[in-house]
């Protein structure tokens, strides 16, 4: 109704026109106004202007294309409003496709069939992009050395270790720091007031939150039992990551020294290297078991016995041979809280005990315990015969040589039986 009553006033209002122009103008008004009318998007009245120019040319092939357009886009936004996307589109395809007609109506088509197959997709293409996203995300945790996701599993696998090695680790960063005999770590090594050293060689460390910076170390985690643990059993773990490979550095010092150097150790417990390795490669830590009583390395006889069934492997002998000499072999366990190197004025860097063999060629071995299932073997003599000892700088540089030659040396795969059956052997307990 509404498109015969817009018809007949353009009728009217074009009958009016054509009076003061002549019938021969008929045709050339009703075109021009059916393109002002489409650039207006008056579409039912383009389409009357439209029909006036074809009662007045009716073989004229621009009307045609002008008329089948119009009609075609009328009826596409007519399916567009039912939501019947697809015949929408196919109109709108036909407006698009007529050659010689509106250039105007063909611009109208392409963007509103743009429009429908974006919104027909678009449920589908929000999906994708969620799962891309996740995908996205999923890989860059993977991919990236290190994350808070990755940190929240190093956390879960602390605990376990804490109860497995029966300690209290905490976590600690720049802002809040662990006290270790009154040095604050980790900061006093990032701002560089004291310095890391590996192997006695400083390096270059840096906190990263990504395990990737400018440095050749990234710290990104730091743990300690400083706050739990009696003295001269604290541990501070740094993890590493040294030119993007995963590495656990442990330091027990206790004491200062005129470089300010903080001498840390790659742990050698199979444990904590393999479960960071694991997470920071992406995977899971294997859960921590917890070990038995013959295992918590604490400082006792039993610790010295395995301490003592590694040293006489590792000088080729056979601990049974010990075991079944005595009592013509035995030894004996004293603590050394602070050891000079003979009279040299250098000292232990750390707490150790001292294994004594009776007679002496059974040997004289002095390990730190690291709480951890490994020591620190220091090679310090049975005596000192060489006469450059006496000599202060010569003797000080043999102590600093000895310091720098220590080795740290797993005994937690020793077993409980072995190493029950040396103790007896050992004559006092620590």
């Amino acid at each position: 109704m509404r498109k015969s009553f817009v018809k007949i006033i353009s009728i009217g209002l074009l009958s009016l026109l054509l009076v003061s122009c002549g019938k021969n103008d008929t045709y050339d008004q009703s075109m021009q106004k059916a393109k002002e009318a489409i650039n207006e998007e008056k579409f039912e009245e383009a389409e009357s202007f439209v029909d006036l120019a074809l009662e007045s040319r009716p073989k004229e092939e621009e009307a045609k294309n002008y008329q089948k357009q119009i009609q075609s886009y009328n009826k596409a936004m007519a399916f567009k409003k039912k939501k019947e996307t697809k015949n929408a589109v196919i109109k709108l395809d036909e407006v698009i496709k007529v050659k010689e007609g509106s250039i105007q109506l063909v611009e109208y088509a392409k963007k509103e069939k743009e429009k429908l197959v974006e919104e027909k997709d678009k449920p589908k293409n929000k999906k994708e992009n969620e799962k891309d996203k996740k995908s996205k995300k999923e890989k860059e945790t993977r991919d990236t050395l290190w994350n808070t996701s990755k940190a929240d599993k190093l956390r879960e696998f602390m605990v376990g270790f804490s109860q497995a090695m029966d300690q209290d680790y905490k976590e600690y960063n720049p802002s809040q720091n662990v006290d270790l005999y009154g040095i604050k770590l980790p900061s006093v090594v990032l701002n560089g007031e004291w310095k890391m050293a590996v192997n006695e060689q400083e390096v270059q460390l840096e906190w990263s939150e990504t395990g990737e910076g400018n440095k050749p170390y990234q710290l990104v985690a730091v743990y300690s039992d400083a706050d739990t643990q009696p003295y001269l059993k604290k541990h501070v773990y740094f993890f590493v990551f040294e030119n993007g490979t995963p590495k656990v550095f442990v330091t027990q010092q206790n004491q200062g020294n005129d470089k300010n150097y903080l001498y840390f150790n790659e742990t050698q417990n199979a444990d904590i290297k393999n479960g960071f390795a694991q997470i920071a490669n992406g995977g899971q830590a294997a859960k921590m078991q917890e070990k038995s009583s013959t295992k918590e390395y604490k400082d006792n006889k039993l610790l010295a016995a395995k301490v003592l069934v590694k040293q006489i492997e590792s000088h080729g002998g056979n601990p049974n041979d010990a075991i079944d000499n005595s009592p013509d072999t035995t030894y004996s366990l004293m603590k050394e809280p602070s050891m000079e190197i003979w009279t040299t004025g250098v000292y232990l860097p750390e707490d150790v005990t001292i294994i004594t063999g009776s007679p002496l060629a059974a040997g004289m071995f002095t390990y730190h315990n690291n709480g951890d299932g490994t020591v620190t073997m220091y090679p310090v003599p049975s005596h000192y015969q060489d006469k450059d000892w006496d000599d202060p700088e010569l003797g000080k540089q043999m102590a600093q040589d000895v310091i720098a030659n220590k080795k740290v040396v797993d005994i937690s795969n020793v077993s409980d039986e072995m190493a029950s059956k040396m103790a007896t052997i050992i004559e006092n307990d620590i």
